[in-house]
């Protein structure tokens, strides 16, 4: 019996240790728990694990994430240092306490000048004693900018900048005034320091890491050269001084990853090349090939800076092309023999954009790529293989493969700023150059930049993701009637030069007429939402032109009738298809949830008034005697009355009805008080016989239909 119990009890350990081992492995925790031999564990978990421990390590097993392994990819040095130094998002307020210190640094600058200028006034100190206060006040910033920077704090580090900066900014001033205002320095000693300065400031944007400080240090750099210019030196030392300083600078841009301070120093380097030529005129070749060493500078630089994950990739790629483009415009303002300078350029540009195509780049393809067909377009006209005045040709195709090139790369800075450029090309277009004589350049550019705008709407339309149909948008809705009001202002430039003497430009009135009724059939995905309105606007505001009386001559006399019917006709024709609810009723009209009865009533007085202008103006041109005329416009207003009450008798239209009524009184008042007396006894007569004959037909139909309605009732 004891055996048995002690059996149990073994059995029972024996369990509990099992049970204690599966708890901890759920609950993850490493419990020092007394292990059985070795030998006996593995019998423990087959024989005596029970069916509730089972379970348990089941539900565990379901419950617990797995892991998920992700292959090992090596962080990039933007994310390391995004890692060292997380930056948390300032607030307005710390923003404007960490700008203060600029603010006040310009302001203590400009109060050191002006104090300097007060001084010079009242004749307080001597020149010297000015600039050695300068000097002295330049140290002192630096001193203190040292003594706080042993601090390594936040705050100090933000002032110590601005020290540093403004020391180097006071120095540089200090040196230019000794050596050209004052006449204190001699000009050896004032380059020496100038370069001293420079060095440090180089220094200091190297050590502080600060984008700003880098920027100041650039400009204030590249005043050197208008120092270097005023004592005389030769041209190719001051070139060599901007291309060394932006190249030196480059350490500092790529080192702490300035993109906008290298774009700007760019910028002033070739702007300060661009002063000192303007300022010699001599040796244009080593100017032009100074943009060019600066320009592959920038390339170099930018593809070292360039970030394909950053998300303003498409700001970088479009200033590289704008900064391009500028460079190439300013090495044509300097010289036009600069056949191999853009050849070299060119193949540069070529080669980045072969390179970059090998490895893939699309986008960097583009860029390239586009600056390097821009310069071979150049090329040619520089070797005069295209004629001279092509050359007019160049800047607004520059502005729409600009335009081009940031539709494809999405880039909105560069797509607002080539579109303004591109109108403003448009609006000298028009109002500068003309379209005579035919064969020109200025006429072929009339040409091209309506195929550029139509290109234009092309291929943002193919880019554009499908949207709602009833949502507006420029390119779908309003940039169609931009094409088109170009268009009409270049035909009716055609029409004066070519085609009308008068006043009128009656070719583009018509043609303007076909346009529309083409619009009425085209779907809208084609033409978009509102150039058919813009059309019809248009051609309401024509056909109020075409009221009074046109005095004109010769060809243009029968233009003007023309016009004047094709009108008519039109409007008539678009009644007709209304009433018996044609094509154009049917895709359109019937859409728009117009009131037809109004808008009928509406057609049909159009009609006359234009057809009663039609006859005065026969009068007015000795086509029709007075006598034919007065009876021609009583007839028009019997026509229009019976044909408005039969109008009425068709569709129900109470409103035509209403007109018909009201213009057939109109027409008998003016038939009996005005008419009888002006008309001889044969017009009279067959004016009368006619209109009565109408007017019983017309009656008899109204007649019919009334008793037709009450029949049915």
């Amino acid at each position: 019996m004891d055996n048995e119990t002690e059996k149990r009890i073994a059995h029972l350990e024996r369990e509990v240790r099992a049970l204690r081992l599966e708890l901890n492995e759920l609950k993850g925790i490493n419990q020092v728990v007394p292990q059985p031999v070795k030998k006996d564990l593995p019998q423990l978990k087959e024989e005596l694990e029970n069916p509730l421990v089972k379970l348990n390590k089941a539900a565990a097993q379901s419950k617990t994430p797995q892991p998920v392994k992700q292959p090992s990819t090596p962080p990039t040095p933007n994310q390391e240092a995004k890692q060292q130094n997380p930056r948390a998002q300032r607030s307005f307020e710390e923003r404007v306490m960490w700008a203060l210190p600029k603010v006040f640094m310009v302001i203590l600058v400009l109060g050191v000048l002006w104090g300097l200028k007060l001084i010079s006034d009242y004749g307080l100190f001597s020149n010297t004693i000015k600039i050695l206060l300068a000097y002295a006040l330049s140290i002192s910033l630096i001193g203190i900018a040292l003594a706080m920077d042993k601090r390594k704090k936040d705050i100090s580090q933000v002032l110590t900048v601005v020290l540093y900066g403004g020391a180097f900014i006071i120095g540089i001033l200090t040196t230019a005034a000794g050596a050209i205002l004052y006449d204190v320095l001699s000009l050896s000693i004032a380059l020496l320091l100038a370069l001293l300065y420079i060095a440090y400031g180089i220094a200091i944007s190297f050590l502080k890491k600060n984008e700003v400080l880098s920027v100041f240090v650039i400009f204030t750099s590249l005043l050197l050269p208008y120092l270097l210019e005023y004592m005389d030196f030769n041209g190719v030392v001051i070139v060599l001084y901007v291309v060394l300083v932006y190249g030196v600078m480059q350490l500092v841009f790529i080192k702490h990853v300035q993109k906008v301070a290298n774009y700007i120093a760019y910028f002033f380097s070739i702007s300060a090349v661009q002063v000192i030529w303007g300022l010699n005129h001599q040796d244009d070749h080593l100017y032009v090939y100074a943009h060019v060493l600066l320009n592959v500078i920038l390339l170099f630089s930018w593809f070292r800076l360039y970030d394909q994950t950053n998300k303003l990739k498409t700001f970088h790629e479009g200033l590289l092309f704008s900064l391009s483009g500028l460079t190439i415009f300013m090495m044509n303002a300097i010289s036009d023999e600069i056949e191999l300078p853009l050849l070299v350029f060119m193949l540069i540009f070529g080669s980045v954009a072969y390179l970059t195509y090998k490895q893939q780049l699309s986008r960097i393809v583009d860029v390239v790529g586009t600056i390097a067909f821009l310069t071979l377009f150049n090329v040619l006209m520089v070797i005069r293989f295209i004629p001279d005045d092509i050359d007019q040709l160049l800047l607004p195709f520059s502005a729409f493969i600009g335009i081009m090139l940031g539709i494809r790369l999405g880039a909105m800075l560069m797509k607002i700023s080539y579109s303004i450029l591109f109108t403003l090309i448009i609006f000298l277009q028009l109002i500068v150059n003309d379209v005579e004589p035919f064969w020109r350049i200025e006429h072929l550019t009339y040409v091209l930049i309506f195929i550029y705008l139509v290109s234009i709407w092309t291929y943002v339309r193919r880019k554009t993701v499908d949207k709602v149909a009833m949502k507006l948008s420029f390119i779908n809705d309003f940039f169609p009637i931009v094409i088109v009001l170009y268009f009409f202002i270049y035909i009716i430039k055609l029409d004066y030069a070519y085609v009308s003497s008068a006043q009128y430009p009656y070719v583009a009135i018509l043609l303007l007429s076909i346009v529309m009724l083409v619009s009425f059939f085209t779907p809208e995905r084609y033409i978009g939402q509102l150039l058919r309105y813009a059309l019809i606007f248009a051609f309401t505001l024509i056909t109020i032109n075409l009221l009074p009386v046109h005095t004109v001559f010769g060809f243009d006399r029968w233009m003007n009738l023309f016009v004047r019917l094709v009108y008519a006709a039109i409007i008539i024709a678009i009644l007709a298809d209304i009433v018996m609810e044609g094509r154009l009723y049917e895709k359109w009209i019937r859409h728009l949830k117009l009131n037809i009865d109004g808008l009928m009533t509406v057609g049909i007085v159009a009609t006359m008034v234009v057809l009663y202008a039609f006859l005065t103006q026969l009068e007015y041109d000795y086509l029709f005697d007075h006598l034919m005329t007065v009876a021609s416009k009583t007839i028009l207003l019997f026509a229009t009355a019976s044909i408005s009450l039969w109008l009425s008798t068709l569709r129900n239209y109470r409103i035509v009805r209403t007109l018909g009524y009201i213009v057939l009184a109109i027409a008998i008042f003016k038939l009996i008080f005005f008419d009888l007396a002006s008309l001889n006894l044969l017009i009279r007569a067959v004016l009368f016989m006619s209109i009565g004959g109408i007017g019983l037909f017309l009656s008899n139909r109204l007649l019919k239909n009334a008793s037709n309605i009450d029949k049915n009732e």
